[in-house]
């Protein structure tokens, strides 16, 4: 890749800055040669951007450099000697095109991190470093240029605009690219922001990523006394609102397609920067997710299909599927999102049992192939809701077992005034013989029993308060798992109603009801 610089190697037209916090406990393990993001770390001598039996998140967060800020949060000396002693290896091996080092996403991630920490970092070295550097950078921007609209959908292609946009700013300064990036960015916010406000690929994390991504353009754009083009304004605008009604009661994300319960400082930031505009919606149809809320309680609903291809990569089939909260405290939840563990743990979190609804003859309600990636059959749904005096009934049904069981699940769920009772109805309208299991996946915090009567099972939150969880059918309490921010999956239990389907409509009828005392 070229090596002459396109810029003075002293200075970049525009020394942008990072915003986000970074840990400064984190930025003290990596001057020590310890890289322990998703849970591993490289052998000591071994080529730390490439290491054998590396997961893919983790030499993918390597070859990103956010976690520049981490040194950054250490602040001192030796944090910046580690920064571009770093750095200086990261040219030193990955200069020829190589995957993931190269792959579009990441070399926009990893141009805005350099260029942001420039001033911090890479201006107090030699005249020989930063003319290496900003030649590394110009050839990464002109590369990603040229590949990233083939390599990038969905919320990494707008990653890739950031990148872009950043480069053209700082090093490349021509306006008439700069207009034509923001132009092509225009169309792809049309594309991928909803008329509700949610994202195309219908996942919680990635509509904070994005609108993170929108807001560091803002702040770039403004940074150059360039004009904040009123497509990004806008998408601003609509997204915004959207990650208020997704948040659930502790502040975090609800654990739908791909997504954890994210980090409610940095959403708090994020809505802080974009200001008072635009309310919370009471639901979100475009995007495809219901919310009840009475009291402290409040319940998320997956009410919609997976998203159409190419949009689909982040999509679980997790249709109707649920979470519950008391105040901040999560109670009923899915699975979530593996940080680390390949195909075989992508699969199965995306697999319709790693979901709090109904599963049918033990298959996904979308078809997911080995790559686990969503397959050509999709559900389909369809959504009603009613409200009156504080209380609320939504019915939502989806046919994604109908091609393959003849089978279509309906769910009902109806919140009282006071979120004091929660009630729900599951049926399954078709043949007799069919087997089905509904599933409520359980916080690892709550506590469990069920009762002699299997008719109910009590839940207990580590604050005390009590639930129990009635039903017209015999359930069990069974492992299960929850992937938090570790490496390993947390154990946890879930409460689970398992039958066969009898002719015409079979029906689950339950109940969660707080405790008195």
């Amino acid at each position: 890749v070229g090596t002459r610089p396109s810029v003075s190697p002293s200075a970049l037209r525009l020394t942008p800055v990072d915003a986000w916090p970074g840990d400064a406990d984190t930025g003290g393990a990596i001057t020590q040669g310890r890289f322990v993001h998703f849970g591993y770390r490289p052998q000591h001598g071994q080529d730390i951007w490439n290491p054998p039996g590396a997961a893919a998140e983790w030499t993918e967060a390597m070859h990103g450099f956010a976690w520049l800020r981490d040194l950054r949060a250490l602040g001192g000396d030796v944090a910046r000697r580690t920064a571009r002693t770093l750095t200086a290896d990261w040219m030193d091996r990955n200069s020829a095109l190589s995957l993931p080092a190269w792959r579009s996403d990441i070399i926009a991630t990893r141009l805005v991190a350099w260029l942001c920490h420039y001033e911090t970092f890479f201006a107090s070295g030699d005249d020989a470093f930063r003319g290496r550097l900003v030649a590394s950078m110009s050839a990464q921007h002109r590369h990603l240029a040229r590949a990233f609209r083939l390599e990038c959908r969905g919320a990494a292609r707008i990653t890739g605009y950031k990148g872009l946009i950043y480069g053209m700013l700082c090093l490349d300064g021509k306006k008439e690219s700069l207009e034509r990036w923001l132009s092509r960015l225009a169309m792809e916010l049309d594309r991928q922001v909803l008329t509700d406000g949610g994202l195309i690929e219908r996942s919680p994390a990635l509509q904070v990523s994005v609108l993170r991504d929108l807001l560091d353009i803002r702040a770039m754009l403004g940074a150059g006394r360039s004009e904040i083009p009123e497509p990004l304004q806008k998408a601003i605008d609509r997204m915004s609102p959207m990650l208020r009604f997704l948040r659930l009661g502790d502040g975090g994300l609800p654990r739908f397609n791909d997504s954890g319960e994210g980090d409610p400082a940095l959403i708090d930031a994020l809505l802080a920067q974009t200001g008072p505009r635009g309310k919370p919606a009471a639901r979100a149809p475009h995007v495809g997710f219901e919310k009840l809320a009475a009291g402290d309680l409040l319940v998320m609903v997956d009410s919609s299909a997976p998203p159409p291809p190419p949009f689909d990569g982040h999509a679980h089939a997790g249709t109707l599927s649920m979470e519950v909260c008391v105040g901040a405290e999560r109670l009923i939840v899915n699975c979530g999102a593996a940080p680390v563990g390949g195909a075989v743990w992508r699969r199965a979190q995306r697999t319709t049992a790693a979901h709090s609804t109904m599963v049918v003859a033990d298959r996904n309600s979308s078809e997911i192939g080995e790559d686990g990636q969503i397959g050509r059959r999709r559900a389909s749904v369809t959504v009603e809701r009613e409200s009156d005096d504080g209380a609320a009934l939504v019915t939502l049904q989806h046919d994604g077992y109908a091609s393959t069981d003849g089978i279509v699940h309906r769910r009902r769920l109806f919140l009282s005034p006071g979120g004091e009772d929660l009630r729900g109805e599951d049926s399954l309208s078709g043949p007799a013989g069919v087997a089905f299991a509904l599933r409520f996946h359980l916080h690892p915090a709550v506590r469990a029993s069920v009762l002699k009567s299997r008719r109910g099972a009590l839940l207990r939150l580590p604050r005390g308060g009590g639930w129990r969880l009635h039903a017209n059918a015999a359930m069990e309490l069974a492992d299960s798992i929850y992937f938090s921010d570790g490496p390993e999956p947390r154990r946890t239990g879930q409460i689970v109603i398992a039958g066969i389907t009898e002719q015409g409509e079979t029906t689950v009828k339950w109940a969660l009801r707080r405790e008195a005392g």
